[in-house]
């Protein structure tokens, strides 16, 4: 999880991606990642609430990639919504090898490594959808840089790239550091050289355009530390002008899942059984 971990794991901290790589071999896979869905009350409720609403317009989709799949959390459910082909892709030689158990009855699912800036083996203009959360949001400018010009390369015309990334950049003064104790955390979670701008610069530089940007209060009230870029071509028939959302309730929605999530599995199961 790209911010503070549950116990058994040390903090996080972004770095380089031979850094990154090394943090999350290290890592206590033994929930499979399940628990950075915790906060909505589990994957499915996490789906449901924060992703499925963002992504519905673009799915079901014939192809589609996964950047940062971890242990297939999310996979899992993409691949309902797949129809031809799932390619999934990680830095983490043990994440994929995860993913290709999980789905070792999937003919259209295919698990990769990738060298952490680049999607090895997909075609030109033949992807529909690419969507990376949370896997990105440790990642420098320069990484999220590559990986846009991996999505300008394989998006088809109207291809969709769904990139979660930090947006430090906007609060990061390393000279406050001393006086606010926010610049400390900003700095040991998120990447502080990126921000929703500079993704949307790193955009147009790879000749695609944002169309909607979310800033998002993820784990810190009121500082919209992170962002979801949603970014197209730009005769793409989902091109608009660039719609820039500061959403300081992001943390309440994923609360009021969880709290529903709680009330549902309890009403199937008033007595607590197994």
């Amino acid at each position: 999880m790209p911010g503070p971990e549950a116990d058994g794991n040390a903090m996080f901290a972004p770095g380089s991606i031979e850094d990154n790589r090394l943090y999350y071999e290290q890592y206590d896979w033994s929930f499979g990642g399940v628990e950075w869905s915790q906060p909505w009350g589990g994957t499915r409720s996490m789906w449901l609430a924060s992703l499925y609403p963002r992504l519905c317009g673009y799915l079901p989709a014939e192809r589609v990639v996964e950047i940062g799949c971890g242990h297939g959390r999310i996979a899992r459910i993409l691949h309902a919504f797949t129809y031809r082909e799932l390619l999934l892709f990680d830095i983490v030689d043990g994440c994929i090898d995860a993913c290709r158990k999980t789905f070792s009855t999937s003919t259209k699912t295919h698990c990769r490594l990738t060298d952490g800036r680049s999607l090895p083996g997909v075609a030109d203009r033949s992807v529909d959808l690419v969507v990376s959360f949370y896997s990105l949001v440790g990642a420098d400018a320069e990484t999220i840089d590559a990986y846009i010009r991996e999505c300008s390369r394989v998006l088809t015309d109207d291809g969709v790239a769904f990139i979660h990334h930090s947006n430090a950049a906007v609060y990061y003064d390393a000279e406050a550091a001393d006086r606010d104790d926010r610049m400390p955390l900003l700095a040991a979670y998120r990447d502080v050289s990126t921000s929703a701008a500079s993704v949307a610069r790193q955009a147009r530089d790879n000749d695609l355009v944002c169309v909607h940007q979310e800033c998002v209060d993820w784990d810190m009230d009121h500082v919209l530390t992170d962002c979801f870029s949603t970014i197209v071509r730009p005769g793409s028939k989902w091109v608009r002008p660039n719609e820039i959302v500061h959403n300081t309730a992001f943390r309440a929605e994923r609360a009021l899942a969880a709290r529903r999530n709680a009330h549902g599995s309890k009403r199937e199961n008033p007595e607590g059984r197994p």
